[in-house]
């Protein structure tokens, strides 16, 4: 859920940023640009603590995917060895 969270945080921070430009008056392509990095900027440095939750729950995620794969591979592996003459 921390991902979630992250990416939730981080696209409401950039909607708020659109929205404070056009706000302005400052709404084209170049503002959306403008955007994006001005909500990066913001998100790097106000959602560090969250970002390295999400970065250990993704770990999380990936190690058991792929000790999942490590033992569809030994199974196999075992399988082949026992039908080799």
């Amino acid at each position: 859920m921390k991902i979630l969270a992250y990416w939730g945080a981080r696209t409401a921070i950039f909607f708020a940023v659109v929205g404070v430009l056009y706000l302005i008056g400052w709404f084209d392509i170049i503002a959306v640009i403008a955007a994006f990095f001005i909500a990066w900027m913001i998100s790097y440095l106000a959602l560090d603590g969250l970002r390295r939750e999400a970065s250990l729950q993704m770990e999380g995620v990936i190690d058991r995917s792929q000790k999942g794969l490590r033992e569809l591979d030994s199974e196999e592996d075992a399988e082949l060895g026992d039908s080799k003459p």
